[in-house]
């Protein structure tokens, strides 16, 4: 937790940097601002995280599909003019059956706009998998584990297009716009098993340059449709062999907006692949997710302290 820490003060500094080199934003009627209110929500998801692993020779070969038993999960979501924090966990009442055990579910996003520029970075750690084997069938396996930490760097090429109204609610698309956003993107992934009968580690480096493009379809004052795609290709290190990597990734957003109040319902999925002569390595993410949520107007000391951490940045926003 301590490396991921790091990694979010990093990121940062490196968007309070790129102030230096970025204009000032120019006033425009395509989108609502809602930065000086506080945006809260709270939203219910279903994901489904699945690894594909194969390998083939002359010999033998071996097939397994490694998917997480807890599918569904509780998120929170506060964002304030720079900052957008994320908590997502499986309570009780969300588990049925297997996932009543030692099955856990958990993860934190931090998502860090500054005029064109988007950093996004998650943290998920999950434990209690089922395993498909071709000739086996499926087992539960209790104590394997996963945990992802990683992100995504975006920039906005259209002033016109709001990409926050896709991935937060701190803006509103007024006119239906699109943009190509180039991405880079970079994930570490540890699977691991502490089995009675065996031991399983893989450490997984994933990354990817893309050009991607997002869209947002305005129905009417209150109502929009967004959608995005995203062709990425990369390199893919597992256990120190290196392979090329493609990334494929799709977005759709339904959303309602009043000034106060606002619900959206999304779906995303990404998938990360790579395949040699011997080996095959598949990672899909894909999620569904209703979310529902609120704007509030910001208290004077919430202000105050905010601006007060800002002083203790040099560069001036």
């Amino acid at each position: 937790m301590a490396h991921f820490i790091k990694i979010v003060l990093a990121s940062i500094v490196c968007l309070y940097c790129s102030n230096v080199f970025s204009q000032n934003d120019s006033i425009n009627d395509s989108f609502i601002s809602y930065e000086e209110n506080i945006v809260t929500s709270l939203s219910i998801q279903q994901n489904s995280d699945t690894f594909y692993l194969s390998y083939k020779d002359d010999k033998e070969s071996l097939k397994a599909t490694l998917t997480p038993n807890i599918e569904r999960k509780l998120n929170f979501n506060f964002t304030y003019k720079l900052i957008d924090f994320s908590l997502g966990y499986t309570p009780s009442f969300l588990k049925t059956g297997m996932e009543q055990g030692k099955s856990q579910n958990f993860n934190i996003g931090f998502r860090f706009n500054h005029k064109k520029w988007s950093q996004s970075l998650t943290f998920i750690n999950q434990k209690g998998f089922y395993m498909e084997l071709d000739e086996i069938g499926t087992v539960y396996l209790p104590q394997f584990k996963s945990m992802k930490i990683g992100g995504t760097t975006s920039y906005v090429l259209n002033d016109k297009f709001s990409y926050k109204t896709i991935f937060n609610q701190n803006q509103w698309q007024k006119k239906s716009a699109g943009s190509f956003i180039p991405q880079f993107s970079f994930y570490y992934t540890s699977l691991k098993s502490r089995e009675k009968t065996d031991e399983f580690d893989m450490n997984i480096y994933s990354i990817t340059i893309s050009p991607s493009y997002y869209y947002n379809f305005v129905i009417n004052k209150n109502f929009m449709a967004g959608a995005g795609v995203n062709i990425g290709i990369g390199t893919n290190i597992i256990n120190n062999s290196i392979d090329p990597l493609i990334e494929f990734s799709t977005n759709i957003k339904m959303g309602y907006n009043t000034d106060s109040f606002f619900s959206f319902i999304g779906y995303n999925g990404t998938t990360f692949a790579f395949e040699s002569k011997t080996d095959r390595f598949n990672n899909t993410f894909n999620s569904v997710k209703l979310e529902v949520g609120y704007r509030f107007n910001t208290p004077k000391k919430v202000k105050k302290v905010y601006d007060d951490a800002l002083d203790f940045i040099p560069i001036k926003l």
